[in-house]
């Protein structure tokens, strides 16, 4: 095999240690999100520093973004194999916000270059659209034109809360978007956005952009597994963000080990060592809310 997609990693965990292809490691049925199933599957993916920083400022452009000491493109290829397995595309309205021309191509998220073609073979193959749909979270509902991404023919959602602007929705309906109602405030609650995908028909449900989505879905047991990418960098600053902030998560989740792989990095790359891990979140399902504990909403994002 040739290229560094397909150079091999060290299997740690499940044993026996083995070494593995990269090139289609979040493919396999184990290791991937499920063809098909009755009912939904949410699943999270970050690539964050050894020291917590899953973004950084842009330094000529001041918004935040993943820090350049640690993107690379074997975990990226390990992100295009899980967003070809999607069926919506779960982002913030922060993220869409701070993209230079915002998302309006037909190439999101999965790239159209030659070494990604396996993948968009593997959705043909299944019957998927050629990209998943895109769903933005917001509570502001302060998004830039979504026309472009409209013109890609797939569908696209804003998921805001009841309370939010009616006049903002209908403008945002008016480019080709659909509104989702999916929190009782202005802002989105995790288990009622995963409830209306569902009604839309979408089962398997990929989360990018942010800590306060994730939030949102831990606090209402609405994730199953968590994909993350340890690079082995510390990188410090003062502004940043983090895998999750906020009040302490009470019960705090449980998540379990499911796989981890050790990379030892790439002479085409920038060489640095990463870990990939995968947690199965241990959902509670028909645990109660804690008592007097009002529900956490998603922030605008």
């Amino acid at each position: 095999m040739q290229g560094a997609e397909n150079e091999c990693l060290l299997r740690i965990f499940p044993s026996p240690a083995e070494h593995v292809p990269l090139q289609g490691l979040y493919l396999t049925e184990r290791y991937g999100p499920p063809p098909g199933g009755s009912r939904s599957f949410v699943y999270a993916n970050f690539i964050a520093s050894l020291d917590g920083r899953i973004s950084l400022p842009n330094p000529s452009f001041g918004r935040l973004e993943v820090p350049t000491a640690v993107a690379n493109p074997r975990d990226f290829r390990l992100f295009q194999e899980l967003a070809a397995g999607a069926d919506v595309l779960v982002t913030s309205g922060r993220y869409v916000r701070a993209l230079p021309r915002g998302v309006s191509t037909r190439s999101f998220p999965l790239s159209p270059k030659p070494e990604y073609a396996d993948l968009h073979r593997r959705r043909r193959s299944r019957g998927l659209a050629p990209q998943p749909a895109v769903a933005i979270v917001t509570a502001s509902l302060e998004l830039p034109s979504l026309d472009g991404l409209a013109a890609s023919g797939r569908p696209i959602y804003v998921a805001t809360g009841r309370a939010a602007s009616p006049q903002k929705a209908a403008r945002v309906e008016s480019e080709g978007a659909r509104v989702l109602r999916a929190g009782e405030g202005e802002r989105v609650e995790g288990g009622k956005l995963v409830e209306a995908l569902e009604r839309e028909g979408h089962r398997n449900i990929a989360m990018i952009g942010g800590g306060e989505i994730l939030r949102a879905l831990l606090v209402d047991d609405a994730l199953d597994r968590l994909y993350l990418t340890l690079a082995c960098r510390i990188l410090g600053g003062t502004v940043f963000d983090t895998l999750l902030t906020g009040p302490v998560l009470a019960p705090a989740p449980r998540l379990e080990v499911n796989a981890l792989h050790y990379d030892a990095g790439s002479t085409s790359a920038a060489g640095a060592e990463q870990l990939f891990a995968i947690f199965d979140v241990q959902r509670r399902r028909n645990a109660p809310r804690e008592k007097g504990r009002p529900p956490e909403r998603a922030g605008d994002l």
